[in-house]
C-alpha cells in the first residue's frame, strides 16, 4: 500500500456502488399473494392518561434518588466544613453545603407539583368517566326519572282528588245536582 492508497472497506463502505432491486430479494414474501405488512400507524393509541401517569411515576423515582444523592453530599459538605483546618476549604465546603440545599429545595417543589399533576389526572380521568357514563348509570338514572315521574303524578292527582272533594261538599256531584234542581 503506497501513500496515496486509500482502504475504502477501512471505513465500512462498499467499493461497489449499491444498486436498488426493490424487493428482489424477498420474493418468496410474495409467492402466495400479497405479503403481510405491520401498519404500525394503523395502532390503536396509548391511553394519554396512562402515558402521563408512566411519565409522571418515571420522574418521581428519578427525583427520589437525586434527593438521595444530594442529600448525602449535604452531610458530607457539612461535615467537611466542620473538619476544615483553612477558612477557605471551610467556606468551599459551606457552598458546597448550600448548593446542596438548594438543590433539595427545589427537588422537593419539583416532587410537590409532581403529586399535583398526579391529583389532577386522576380527578380529571373520574371527572370524563363520570360525564362519559356508563349504561348501568343511565339505566339506574331512567328508573330514577320514572319513579319521580310517578311520584309527581300520583301527588298532583291526589292534590285534583282533595280538591274536587272540597269543591263539591260532602255529598259529591249528586248533592250538587240534587240542590241545583232538575
Amino acid at each position: 500500500m503506497d501513500a496515496m492508497t486509500i482502504d475504502i472497506g477501512l471505513f465500512g463502505v462498499s467499493p461497489e456502488p449499491a444498486v436498488y432491486d426493490g424487493l428482489a430479494g424477498r420474493r418468496e414474501m410474495f409467492a402466495g399473494g400479497a405479503a403481510l405488512v405491520l401498519d404500525t400507524k394503523a395502532q390503536a393509541p396509548l391511553d394519554p392518561f396512562l402515558d402521563m401517569q408512566a411519565m409522571l411515576l418515571e420522574m418521581t423515582k428519578e427525583l427520589r434518588e437525586r434527593f438521595q444523592r444530594f442529600q448525602s453530599q449535604k452531610v458530607a459538605a457539612e461535615r467537611d466544613a466542620d473538619g476544615a483546618e483553612d477558612d477557605a476549604a471551610r467556606k468551599l465546603a459551606q457552598t458546597d453545603a448550600k448548593a446542596a440545599i438548594e438543590a433539595v429545595s427545589l427537588i422537593v417543589r419539583t416532587l410537590e407539583k409532581i403529586d399535583s399533576l398526579q391529583r389532577t389526572l386522576i380527578n380529571e380521568r373520574v371527572e370524563a368517566e363520570a360525564a362519559r357514563g356508563e349504561p348501568d348509570d343511565e339505566a339506574a338514572l331512567a328508573d330514577e326519572f320514572e319513579r319521580l315521574v310517578e311520584a309527581r303524578v300520583k301527588e298532583r292527582l291526589h292534590a285534583a282528588k282533595e280538591d274536587w272533594m272540597r269543591e263539591s261538599g260532602p255529598g259529591g256531584d249528586a248533592a250538587a245536582r240534587a240542590e241545583s234542581g232538575p
